[in-house]
C-alpha cells in the first residue's frame, strides 16, 4: 500500500513538473480584479486567464505559493484543482489549439513580492511589489516562467487616500465608498514577474516627451533632486539604443525599504527611495542618475526582449549597465565614468581566482554580470565598430520584440552584421573566467613581453615630442623613435578588460602621470609613483595640485602625504581646501588629525554642500580638539541632516559623551537615538541609529523591542543586522534578561522562531 501511494505521488510530481516544462499552454491575456487590504496584509482576486493550447494535457499548473484558492471554473463551469502549498493544478481534459477562459477566486496573505510598510507603526504608508525572479506568483497565481508572455488588464481596488500605480495605461477609475478601483491596461505582452503594482501618498511630474513620463515624488520632500535631469536621461538612452522606447508610457516609483537599487517592472520602474529620495545636498553623496538610466535601459533590454533562461542574464544586465554608463559620461562627464569603470575592472581582476563562474552562466555573481558583462558590451562595439553595432542592436531588439532570445540568439545577430570571425572573442569573454594577463618590461629601446597569457594583442600609445601614434603589439618588439619618446601607454584608456603589469622608465611614469591625454591614464601611474622616495613624488605632487586635475589624483595625493604631515605636505592640504566639492571631502574623509594650521579650514567644511562631508568633519575635529569639543558641538547642533538622520545622529552620540555638555539634555538625547531605531523610519535610519545603540550600549526594553521588530523585517539587508546584533547582545547576561522578557512578549510563533535565530 505505502509503495503504490509512493508511486502516485511520484506519477503526480511528475506530471507536474512535465507540465511546467513543456510549455503545453499559451497565456494570452489575464484579467486581474484585486483588493489589497493593507492592515491585514491580505490581497482577495478574481483572476480570468484566456489561455490556448499548444497540446493535449489533463491539467493546467499555475505557481501559487502560499496562496489560497477559493474557486476554480473552465468557462462557467466548475473544474476540479489541486491547491498545494507553491502550487495550483487544474484537472481537466485540455484540447490542443482550444482556448480556455479560466476563472480563479483566491485570498492570499503573501511573504513575498508584495510589501505592506508604516501601516501598523506608522511612517509613510506604502504598497509595492516586487517580482524579480519568481516571486509575483505570492500574490497573484501565475506561470511565472519569464518564457511565457501575456498581456493583462488589472483593477485594483484600494483606499481613496492613496494613488495606485500599475503597468500600462490608467483607463477606468471609478470610487465607491472609501475604496478607489483602477483599471490599467498592459496591451503588450511581458511576463509575468514584471508586472507592478505600488500605492502610497505622491505628487506626480509628468514630463513633456512624445509619451508619458510620470516621476512620483514624495510631497513633503523640500528641493527634491530625485530626478535630476530626467527627461535628458530618457532622451539620451533612446537615442543611444537606437531603437524607440517600446512601451506606451513610463513611470518612475520611489518605494520605502527597497529591496534593491531600482527593479524594471514592464512601463514602471520602482526604486530605493531611502537611498535615491534626496534634496539638493544629498544629491551630491548619492544619487538617482545611474540606477534610473539603467532600470531604464532594462525596459528594451530585459522587458521588450527578454532572456530564455538564466544563463542569458547577460542579455539584462551587462546592457542595461552599458548603457547607464554611457548616461553617467553624458551628465557627469567623462573622466566621473573612466573612473567608475577603471574601478570595477580593478575589482574583476582581483576577484578572478575566487569568483570563478564565467558571464554564460547561471549564478554568476553580481560583479561579473553587470560589471563585466558592461565592459564586454564596450569591447564588442570596438571589435566591429560603431556602425555595425548600432545596427545590430537595431536588429536585435526588433527581431525578438516581445519575445525571448538567447545568447545563441544574440551571437547569430552578430555574425549577420559582422561576420563569423568572433568566436575566439566570445568564448574568452562569455565562456571562461580569467583575465587576460600581462607582463611588460622596457629595456631601453625595447618593449619585452615576459607574460601575455592569452596571446592577445594589446595597444600602446606613443607619445613623443611632436606627435602621439598607436600601435598593436603581442610580442616583444623595439621602439622605432626611442629618443623622441615622452611616454608609452598601455592600454590607453582602459579600453580592454586586462591585467597589465608594466615597468618602464621613471622619467616616462612622470611624463604620464602630469601630461597623459586622459585623465584615466594619468591615474593609474599612482601605484608605481607610490614606490619612489618621497621627495621625487613631492615634487610632482606640487605641479599636480597647480594643476586642475579630476578628485581622485587629489585622493591618492592625500593618501600618501597624510602618513606624514610635515609642513609642505600641510601646505599641499590647505591648497586643496580650493579644490572642488569631491576633493574637499577627500580632506574630510582621510584627514582624521587635523593639524592646528589648518583648522579653521577645516572647520569651515561643516558648511559644504555634503551631508557625509559634514558628518566626517563633526567626527574628526570632535576628535582632533578635545578643547572645543562643546563648541563643535554648539556650531553644529542646528545642521540639517539627510534622510538617513546619520549626520543627526553621530551628533548626539557625540553630545552624549562629550563631558559636560548640555548634561540637562542627555536624557533626551538617549532617547532621540533610540527613536530613530524604530518602524516609523526607513530602514537605512535604522541601521544607523542600531550602529549607534550598539556603540553606545543604549541597551534598553524600547531599544531591544525596535531591533526585534527589525528581526522580522521583509528585508534582509535589516533583518539580518538586527538578528545579529540580538545574538551579539544575548552573550551578556544582563542583556540577556532583557531580551528574553522582551520575546515572552511574542506571539509563540514569533517567539520559537526568535529564540531559533538567538541559538
Amino acid at each position: 500500500m505505502k509503495l503504490k501511494k509512493y508511486l502516485i505521488i511520484i506519477c503526480i510530481w511528475a506530471s507536474v513538473m512535465y507540465a511546467q516544462e513543456s510549455k503545453k499552454y499559451d497565456m494570452l491575456h489575464l484579467d486581474a480584479h484585486i483588493q489589497i487590504n493593507p492592515y491585514q496584509k491580505q490581497v482577495t482576486g478574481r483572476l480570468i486567464y484566456q489561455i490556448k493550447l499548444k497540446e493535449n494535457t489533463p491539467q493546467i499548473v499555475l505557481d501559487a505559493p502560499g496562496v489560497q484558492i477559493l474557486k476554480v471554473k473552465t468557462g462557467w463551469f466548475k473544474t476540479s484543482y489541486k491547491n498545494t502549498d507553491k502550487l495550483l493544478i487544474i484537472n481537466k481534459k485540455f484540447k490542443k489549439n482550444k482556448t480556455y477562459k479560466i476563472r480563479i477566486e483566491y485570498v492570499a496573505y503573501p511573504k513575498k513580492a508584495m510589501y505592506f510598510t508604516g501601516w501598523k507603526d506608522g511612517g509613510r504608508r506604502q504598497v509595492w511589489t516586487q517580482g524579480q525572479g519568481k516571486n509575483n506568483s505570492h500574490w497573484l497565481p501565475v506561470n511565472d516562467d519569464q518564457n511565457d508572455k501575456f498581456t493583462w488588464t488589472m483593477h485594483i481596488t484600494f483606499s481613496q487616500e492613496y494613488p495606485v500605480i500599475s503597468n500600462g495605461v490608467l483607463s477606468d477609475l471609478k470610487q465607491k465608498d472609501s475604496l478607489t478601483t483602477y483599471t490599467f491596461k498592459q496591451e503588450q505582452p511581458a511576463p509575468a514577474y514584471l508586472i507592478f503594482v505600488g500605492a502610497g501618498k505622491y505628487r506626480v511630474n509628468k514630463l513633456q516627451t512624445y509619451i508619458p513620463v510620470y516621476n512620483y515624488a514624495y510631497p513633503d520632500i523640500e528641493n527634491d533632486k530625485t530626478y535630476y535631469r530626467s527627461q535628458e536621461i530618457f532622451n539620451f538612452i533612446e537615442k543611444e539604443i537606437g531603437v524607440k522606447y517600446p512601451w506606451k508610457n513610463y513611470k518612475q516609483v520611489p518605494c520605502r525599504d527597497f529591496l534593491y537599487g531600482g527593479m524594471e517592472n514592464v512601463s514602471a520602474t520602482s526604486f530605493n527611495a531611502d537611498r535615491y529620495v534626496v534634496d539638493s545636498i544629498a544629491f551630491n553623496d548619492d544619487n538617482f542618475v545611474n540606477v534610473s538610466a539603467h532600470e531604464l535601459a532594462h525596459q528594451w533590454f530585459g522587458d521588450w526582449v527578454t532572456g530564455k533562461s538564466s544563463s542569458d542574464h547577460w542579455l539584462h544586465e551587462g546592457f542595461a549597465t552599458y548603457y547607464a554608463r554611457l548616461n553617467d559620461a553624458n551628465i557627469f562627464g567623462k573622466d566621473y565614468n573612466d573612473y567608475q569603470i577603471y574601478q570595477y575592472d580593478q575589482q574583476i581582476i582581483a576577484a578572478q581566482h575566487t569568483d570563478t563562474v564565467p558571464l554564460h552562466r547561471p549564478n554568476a555573481s553580481s560583479l561579473t554580470y553587470y560589471q563585466k558583462g558592461a565592459k564586454v558590451v564596450s569591447m564588442l562595439r570596438q571589435e566591429i565598430g560603431d556602425k555595425k553595432f548600432k545596427l545590430l542592436i537595431k536588429n536585435f531588439l526588433h527581431n525578438f520584440a516581445f519575445k525571448n532570445a538567447s545568447i545563441a540568439d544574440f551571437k547569430n545577430e552578430v555574425y549577420r552584421v559582422a561576420g563569423d570571425s568572433l568566436n575566439g572573442f566570445f568564448n574568452l569573454w562569455l565562456e571562461q573566467n580569467d583575465i587576460p594577463k600581462f607582463v611588460i618590461k622596457q629595456q631601453n629601446d625595447s618593449l619585452i613581453f615576459v607574460k601575455n597569457s592569452h596571446d592577445l594583442p594589446i595597444n600602446f600609445q606613443i607619445i613623443t615630442s611632436d606627435s602621439t601614434y598607436s600601435i598593436t603589439k603581442s610580442n616583444s618588439f623595439k621602439l622605432t623613435d626611442y629618443q623622441n619618446i615622452k611616454t608609452i601607454i598601455a592600454n590607453p584608456e582602459n579600453h580592454k578588460l586586462y591585467d597589465i603589469q608594466f615597468e618602464k622608465d621613471k622619467k616616462y611614469l612622470s611624463y604620464q602621470l602630469l601630461h597623459a591625454p586622459s585623465f584615466i591614464d594619468r591615474f593609474k601611474v599612482f601605484d608605481a609613483i607610490y614606490k619612489w622616495p618621497s621627495k621625487d613624488r613631492d615634487s610632482l605632487y606640487k605641479i599636480l595640485i597647480k594643476q586642475n586635475n579630476y578628485y581622485p589624483v587629489y585622493a591618492k595625493i592625500l593618501a600618501d602625504i597624510k602618513r606624514n604631515p610635515d609642513s609642505l605636505h600641510i601646505d599641499f592640504i590647505a591648497k586643496l581646501f580650493q579644490k572642488d566639492l569631491k576633493t574637499r571631502q577627500q580632506i574630510a574623509i582621510q584627514i582624521r588629525d587635523v593639524p592646528p594650521s589648518i583648522k579653521n579650514e577645516y572647520k569651515n567644511l561643516l558648511n559644504d554642500v555634503s551631508y557625509f562631508t559634514r558628518r566626517m568633519v563633526l567626527w574628526h575635529y570632535w576628535k582632533s580638539f578635545k578643547d572645543e569639543q562643546e563648541q563643535i558641538l554648539e556650531t553644529s547642533k542646528n545642521l540639517s541632516s539627510d534622510r538617513t538622520q546619520y549626520f543627526r545622529l553621530m551628533w548626539l552620540s557625540l553630545a552624549l559623551i562629550t563631558p559636560n555638555y548640555q548634561e540637562m539634555n542627555k536624557n533626551a538625547y538617549m532617547h532621540e537615538i533610540i527613536s530613530y531605531a524604530s518602524p516609523q523610519y526607513n530602514m537605512l535610519v535604522r541601521l544607523n541609529a542600531f550602529e549607534m545603540i550598539d556603540a553606545l550600549q543604549l541597551i534598553t526594553p524600547q531599544s531591544i523591542d525596535y531591533v526585534i521588530d527589525a528581526a522580522f523585517h521583509f528585508n534582509w539587508r535589516l533583518h539580518q543586522p538586527a538578528r545579529q546584533l540580538l545574538k551579539k547582545w544575548a552573550q551578556n547576561p544582563e542583556y540577556k534578561k532583557i531580551i528574553n522578557l522582551q520575546v515572552r512578549k511574542l506571539p509563540n510563533s514569533d517567539e520559537i522562531r526568535l529564540l531559533k535565530w538567538l541559538r
